[in-house]
C-alpha cells in the first residue's frame, strides 16, 4: 500500500513534468538516456506486444533532420508569398513533400477547439507574440523543428494491423518515458510537428516494414528562461468525467 509520502513524491512529479520549450545545449549521457527508455518499457502493453519502435536522434543525425524539416516548412510558407512564381514553385514543392504517415488534424472538432484556441492564446501571449504577427507565430513554429534546441530528439513509431491499440500502447510508453526523465532532472515536450514528415527520419534510421511515425519529442535539460514559466490552462475533473444517462 502506497504511503502519503509516495504519493506526494507521485504527485510533485506529475505536476511538475510540462512541456518544456527552451532547451540548454548541454548534452544527455547516453547511459542516462537508456535508464530512461528502458524504464519506460514498464509500461502497460496489450498483450505485451510493444507494438512501437522509438529512434533516438543526436548529433549530426539531429541536425540533418531539423535542416530537412525546416526546408520543408518554409516550403510550406512560400505557398503564402504575394509574389504568384513563389506560391507555385512553394506549393509543387510542399505537396510532393508532404508525408505524413497518420493524419493530422488541421480542423479540430467543435467540442475540442475551445480548449486548443484557449491554449494557443495563453501561449503566444505569455511569449509575447501578436494575433497578427504572422512572422512571429511561424517562427515559433520552427523552433519546433529545431527541438527546441533540445539535444535529443525522438521519434515514435507505431505498428499497422493493430487499429488504435498501437497508438494507445506508444502513449503509455511516452508518457512513462516522460515521467522517468523528469524524475532523473531531464525534461520533455511530445510535439506532433515532428512527425508532419516522416522522410526525413526514414533517411537516418531502418524502420521496420508496417512502422508509422506517430511523433516526436524533444529531450534535455530545460533552460531557466521566461518561455518554460509558462503554465497552461488547466483542465478539471468535471471537464472530462462522464455524468450517469439519463435514459
Amino acid at each position: 500500500m502506497a504511503t502519503n509520502k509516495q504519493a506526494q513524491m507521485f504527485s510533485e512529479l506529475t505536476h511538475s513534468r510540462r512541456s518544456t520549450r527552451d532547451f540548454l545545449d548541454t548534452p544527455v549521457a547516453p547511459e542516462l538516456l537508456d535508464e530512461v527508455l528502458q524504464e519506460a518499457l514498464s509500461a502497460p502493453s496489450w498483450s505485451n506486444t510493444r507494438p512501437y519502435r522509438v529512434a533516438v536522434a543526436t548529433g549530426e543525425v539531429k541536425e540533418r533532420i531539423s535542416q530537412k524539416l525546416l526546408g520543408r516548412f518554409d516550403d510550406i510558407m512560400r505557398t503564402r508569398s504575394p509574389k504568384l512564381r513563389t506560391r507555385l514553385k512553394g506549393g509543387l514543392s510542399a505537396l510532393s513533400l508532404l508525408r505524413s504517415d497518420f493524419r493530422i488534424p488541421i480542423t479540430y472538432p467543435d467540442d475540442l477547439r475551445a480548449r486548443q484556441v484557449q491554449l494557443g492564446k495563453a501561449l503566444f501571449s505569455h511569449l509575447g507574440v501578436a494575433r497578427g504577427d504572422v512572422e512571429a507565430r511561424n517562427e515559433q513554429i520552427r523552433r519546433n523543428m529545431r527541438f527546441f534546441g533540445a539535444p535529443v530528439g525522438l521519434f515514435f513509431f507505431a505498428r499497422k494491423g493493430m487499429g488504435v491499440y498501437s497508438p494507445l500502447d506508444a502513449g503509455h510508453f511516452m508518457q512513462t518515458l516522460m515521467l522517468s526523465a523528469k524524475a532523473r532532472g531531464l525534461d520533455t515536450c511530445a510535439q506532433g510537428f515532428l512527425a508532419f514528415w516522416s522522410g526525413p527520419i526514414r533517411d537516418e534510421f531502418d524502420v521496420p516494414e508496417g512502422y508509422k511515425l506517430l511523433c516526436g519529442m524533444s529531450l534535455g535539460y530545460a533552460a531557466e528562461s521566461h518561455t518554460n514559466e509558462f503554465v497552461p490552462p488547466v483542465t478539471e475533473l468535471q471537464d472530462i468525467a462522464l455524468p450517469l444517462s439519463q435514459k
